[in-house]
């Protein structure tokens, strides 16, 4: 297969899923040929990220993710998309195992902000304990010239509930909640904008789209993303 690329998936099985069915519906076809080439790791043994990122001590996902991007890399993709937000923990490391690129998620994420919510000032995000605890986002959101609006310890365990208990545990997503935690970060918390900072998140926000407020959904982003980059392999063949 030539002018593919490979998705660094199964952090769930269900975000991952949730890509592929975005990606595939917001490709213009008109027939089986003009869907995109990609292949799909769908790792679901990787171990978990927060675990590690809160306890160095527990199993270091990065050795598997190093693993499947060197299998990967012999096969030459044009570029690799990494479908998790708080394995982003260890990007440069992992771009450091291929020449091949790596999409990151957080930055794509952060640069559509100002498309989805030209006038927001203040940035609120849901995401793990980890991404939220090491702070993955901080800089770029920063950087961008936001104020960042993290979660209160009662939004990220609730956050958390949903998705450990609802989503990875019992494979559904909990419509309701995922709606209160948006409405806390927005009303309560004065964030402009929500980053969905964890492609469970987006998965709840598939199942039952947020229509009040604004999101910054991170696997939807992505998923435009590479379309943009999936289609130009064919016009630069």
């Amino acid at each position: 297969m030539k002018q593919f690329f490979t998705v660094l998936g199964g952090m769930g099985t269900l975000a991952t899923e949730s890509y592929v069915r975005i990606l595939d519906a917001r490709t213009p076809i008109h027939r089986d040929q003009d869907y995109l080439n990609y292949i799909v790791v769908n790792h679901a043994t990787v171990p978990d990220r927060t675990s590690w990122i809160l306890d160095h001590s527990k199993p270091d996902y990065n050795l598997d993710l190093i693993e499947d991007i060197k299998q990967q890399s012999l096969l030459n993709p044009a570029f690799f998309v990494l479908i998790c937000n708080t394995a982003h923990y260890a990007f440069d490391k992992l771009q450091a195992a291929t020449n091949i690129p790596i999409l990151n998620m957080l930055q794509e994420t952060v640069n559509a902000i100002k498309k989805i919510k030209p006038d927001a000032k203040k940035v609120g995000l849901l995401a793990t304990r980890g991404t939220v605890t090491a702070g993955l986002y901080d800089h770029y959101i920063t950087d961008a010239g936001y104020e960042e609006i993290k979660p209160t310890p009662e939004i990220l365990d609730m956050t958390e509930d949903l998705i450990y208990h609802d989503i990875k545990e019992s494979g559904h997503s909990d419509g309701a909640k995922y709606h209160e935690l948006v409405r806390r970060m927005i009303e309560e918390q004065g964030a402009d904008i929500v980053i969905l900072g964890c492609t469970e998140l987006s998965y709840a926000e598939e199942m039952n789209p947020e229509t009040k407020y604004p999101v910054a959904d991170s696997q939807s982003i992505i998923v435009d993303r590479s379309l943009e980059k999936g289609l130009a392999l064919r016009q630069n063949k």
